[in-house]
């Protein structure tokens, strides 16, 4: 039986600004084959859940099992689980942020949908699916909804004092830069390696991509593949994109 799963970040690694495939067919090919040779191909994304499922019709990629929102919610058949954010400090944080006055966009994410007070910029990454929801009351958000990220888009001035102010003050809140420009916020307990873990144990882990937040995947991949000039950590191989790496595991796997 082939234990072997691929498992790739969306934005930046499998997808670009346009939501093209980066490697083009190329890429498409060599996800097709590792899937024919029994290899379980897996979706690790900040997105949500329903843009991997438009992933996979699009590509015909069988994702059996779909870790979106960074390892804060997984689904295993007819099986969701989430980690939600602590209701009191998303409170005090988007109060923090208000009284701030800095020029933050602040997005949050329930398991489902994204919710906005205005329309983003056109030149925003697109989702595959769209599913958001224009909410002026945040606040109301957080005391019925299952929230579980917060996304807010700035300048690095203004969200790094943001992410000092969790860090500092919230226990069951952690600060990830996931750009010059992003900021995201979710609970502690949200890892895409611990959500690896979780779905494929015992297997072995071939995981690609391209930024901090996806670093976690490399911590419990037998090879972790960095397809960006991000300083990383672990030991990774370097590649131009994901069709290269694609094509390292291929080697590795199928010989």
């Amino acid at each position: 039986m082939n234990r072997s799963v691929v498992v790739f970040d969306m934005d930046g690694t499998l997808l670009d600004a346009d939501s093209n495939v980066i490697g083009g067919e190329r890429t498409v090919e060599l996800l097709g084959r590792l899937q024919d040779a029994g290899c379980t191909m897996a979706i690790c994304t900040g997105r949500l859940d329903h843009d991997i499922v438009r992933a996979g019709a699009r590509f015909g990629l069988d994702f059996k099992n779909r870790i979106s929102q960074h390892g804060a919610v997984m689904i295993s058949g007819s099986t969701l689980r989430a980690e939600l954010m602590d209701k009191d400090e998303a409170r005090e944080i988007l109060t923090y942020i208000e009284a701030s006055g800095a020029p933050i966009r602040v997005e949050m994410n329930t398991v489902a949908n994204r919710y906005w007070h205005t329309d983003r910029d056109p030149d925003f990454p697109k989702e595959l699916y769209d599913s958001h929801v224009i909410k002026s009351d945040f606040f109301e958000l957080i005391e019925c909804q299952p929230v579980v990220l917060f996304l807010l888009i700035g300048e690095e001035r203004d969200l790094a004092p943001i992410a000092e102010h969790v860090r500092a003050t919230c226990a069951r809140t952690q600060a990830v830069m996931s750009s010059s420009t992003s900021l995201e916020l979710m609970s502690v307990d949200v890892s895409k390696g611990r959500a690896i873990e979780n779905l494929y144990p015992g297997c072995d882990v071939y995981a690609i991509g391209d930024a901090p937040n996806d670093y976690g995947m490399f911590d419990v991949a037998r090879v972790g593949y960095l397809v960006s000039d991000a300083e990383c950590p672990y030991d990774v191989v370097r590649c131009p994109s994901i069709a290269e790496a694609l094509e390292d595991i291929a080697s590795r796997v199928l010989g």
